[in-house]
């Protein structure tokens, strides 16, 4: 009964003011601002972004055949002594007012008054919107007492509620709410939008509702009846848990606080800020928010919803990376998620700039992706992420409460009691399930650890016998590769034969020992003939093969204990060991008549010249001129051999090249060629 006569205390407060706001508000449209403030015409990103996501709520009604059809509303609501939470959506009749500049004296006369339509079941929001929306409401109490009762609007981030209660005796009641006007501490505790009203026994009385934002925003008029009594018993049980809630919320933060103290890991600094903007995003959508802490600057109260909501995304989205560690695990995944972090500081910058509905659009998009986020935890799961096991558990409770919020503003689901509770409970479940998930998520660390140290220490045990084995076995393959290693730097990488400095080496080598042993050793020295020609009219690339031709064949023709190098550019040297000077004649003219049948393929474009010879088969014939030494007591270094060997070569040259010369004689080696021949 306190609470009756609280109600009707402010509904004689309101009457005594309703005549003269009723005046004002007919006397001129210039005078709508103290009705709700005129509107200004939606920008063209507005209308873009709200027309994109009605296509988008129209493709997805496609998969709710059944939301959004049912039988009309806009009956009169019958009061009744006792009323706890009536839903008044098959009472309620809506009229869209674009301009917002519609009074309560033009919608109640022709022709506003009769576009008015009825409700479809259930459906009380209609997206994001920057228009005016006017619901009227019809109610009857035909009771011998009067009724003191609630009308409770829970959507509680309304910019302007306005309603006006035309009474039986023509008399117009006026209150005004929303998150844009000072929190009225004289009216009853609560968290959502009221009014209160005192219908007189055997009366009715016709009410009507204006919703509208500053600029854009949601717009859901789902509302409720209770009689005064019964409100105020809603209201005490609603705030016990909406403590238990927050009260749970803080006391998880707190325990990953210490916890993230102890082990410091980024995952647990990362859920930290994102429980953290849950419960912002908490204490805005409950009401407590405005109620107690921002209620005194309209500007907070509008900004803070939606930012609220944006940072709630980003911090999800990245603590989504740092738990999965995505950036290593699923790259790809990982650039997409920055995108979306991306795209939350866009909408941001949309809000700031001026642009809310757009904002408040792309928004919503993000948290229907966002809900795509059990699908990423758990196919991780399933590549063998043991971690991701509680994450897909808490998340997908997280995606049905996002997703059917979502629904909820958007239309395509109803608005309810279960279903508000819903989305709030599964919020705060998701919260503490990720906090048993970074829980788990340390156990599951623990045990790896543990199972590898026990793998290692078992690993220990099997190789001890095996150990000194296998240190053998890896000292040789160790040698192996240095020999390899050593061989790959003596050798000539263009043609497989020892580079100038291993010929040294082993030249020297093979000299002290043929001098030690009184053993014969020749040296042949070749050059191929007009090689600048062949590079100039060809070009390297042919170069190139004809130097790996001449290598091949003296790989081919001499033996392997002879040392065969390439010196210079077209130059060659051969050790032959054991080997007199006649015998190295007859091999040099052997090596000379090889090359000379070598046949190197020309390369695309290019040209024969006068000085080198071009087959018709697009090939170059080559050949060499030979200059042959033998070690002799004068001559006891492989220098003085090689030098003795240069200068036949170039004898060989000056003489008409394709030949063989020996040293000291320098005599051409034609007998030679004759016991070639004869075999």
């Amino acid at each position: 009964m306190d609470a009756d006569v609280l109600v009707y205390k402010h509904s004689v407060r309101h009457e005594l003011q309703s005549e003269t706001d009723v005046m004002l508000c007919g006397q001129r449209r210039a005078s709508a601002a103290q009705c709700g403030g005129w509107r200004s015409e939606p920008s063209t990103v507005v209308v873009a972004a709200r027309g994109w996501l009605c296509s988008l709520v129209m493709l997805l009604l496609g998969a709710f055949p059944g939301v959004g059809l049912g039988a009309e509303s806009g009956a009169v609501l019958v009061l009744q002594p006792v009323m706890q939470a009536v839903q008044l959506a098959p009472y309620l009749s809506v009229l869209e007012d674009p301009d917002g500049r519609l009074t309560l004296e033009d919608v109640r006369s022709d022709p506003w008054n009769q576009q008015f339509a009825p409700l479809a079941v259930a459906k009380t929001a209609f997206g994001v919107s920057s228009s005016a929306w006017w619901v009227r409401l019809e109610v009857q109490n035909p009771g011998s007492e009067a009724v003191a009762w609630m009308q409770d609007i829970p959507h509680n981030t309304l910019d302007y509620i306005d309603s006006y209660e035309i009474r039986a005796d023509g008399t117009v009641g006026r209150q005004l709410s929303g998150d844009h006007r000072p929190h009225d501490t004289a009216a009853l505790p609560s968290e959502t939008f009221h009014f209160s009203y005192l219908t007189a026994p055997g009366s009715s009385s016709e009410i009507y509702l204006r919703f509208a934002y500053e600029s854009a925003g949601i717009i859901n008029i789902y509302q409720e009846a209770s009689t005064a009594a019964d409100y105020a018993r809603q209201q005490h049980t609603k705030a016990l848990l909406l403590g238990v809630f927050l009260g749970a919320i803080l006391l998880v933060i707190l325990y990953n606080f210490f916890l993230m103290l102890s082990v410091r890991e980024a995952p647990f600094f990362w859920y930290l800020l994102y429980a953290s903007a849950a419960t912002l995003l908490y204490l805005a959508m409950s009401g407590l928010g405005y109620r107690y802490l921002w209620h005194f600057s309209p500007w907070l109260s509008g900004i803070i919803p939606n930012i609220a909501v944006i940072l709630f995304y980003m911090l999800a989205v990245q603590f989504s990376r740092s738990f999965l560690d995505t950036r290593l695990r699923a790259p790809r995944c990982d650039r997409i998620l920055l995108g979306l972090i991306v795209l939350s500081g866009v909408s941001v910058l949309l809000l700031f700039g001026g642009f809310s509905g757009a904002s408040v659009n792309l928004t919503l998009l993000i948290g229907l992706v966002l809900g795509l986020f059990p699908v990423l935890g758990a196919w991780l799961w399933y590549q063998g992420h043991q971690i991701a096991r509680g994450y897909t558990l808490a998340w997908s409770i997280w995606s049905l409460s996002i997703i059917s919020a979502i629904f909820r503003f958007t239309g395509i689901m109803p608005s309810d009691p279960f279903s508000i509770g819903a989305t709030r409970f599964g919020m705060i479940l998701q919260t503490v399930l990720l906090a048993f998930a970074l829980a788990d998520r340390i156990n599951i660390l623990r045990n790896e650890k543990l199972s590898a140290e026990k793998r290692e220490l078992n690993a220990s045990l099997r190789s001890r016998n095996e150990l000194e084995s296998k240190v053998l076995e890896r000292t040789r393959e160790l040698e192996a590769s240095r020999h390899q290693a050593e061989i790959m730097a003596r050798e000539d990488s263009l043609t497989g034969l020892l580079n100038r400095r291993a010929f040294f080496e082993r030249g020297n080598e093979e000299i002290g020992r043929a001098l030690r042993h009184r053993q014969p050793l020749s040296v042949i020295m070749l050059d191929i003939d007009r090689f600048k020609t062949v590079n100039d009219r060809f070009g390297h690339g042919v170069g190139d093969k004809v130097i790996q031709a001449v290598a091949r064949t003296l790989t081919t023709v001499l033996r392997d204990s002879d040392l065969k190098a390439r010196i210079g550019g077209e130059e060659f040297a051969v050790i032959l060991v054991q080997t007199p000077r006649e015998s190295a004649l007859i091999l040099a003219e052997r090596l000379r008549v090889a090359v000379q049948e070598c046949r190197v393929a020309l390369e695309e474009n290019a040209a024969a010249s006068d000085e080198v010879t071009a087959t018709t088969d697009a090939a170059v014939a080559v050949t060499s001129s030979f200059g042959v030494s033998q070690l002799t007591d004068g001559m006891d270094t492989l220098e003085a051999v090689l030098a003795s060997a240069d200068a036949a070569l170039y004898e060989a040259k000056n003489s008409g090249r394709n030949r063989v010369c020996a040293a000291m004689a320098a005599e051409l080696a034609e007998p030679h060629v004759e016991r070639l021949q004869n075999g």
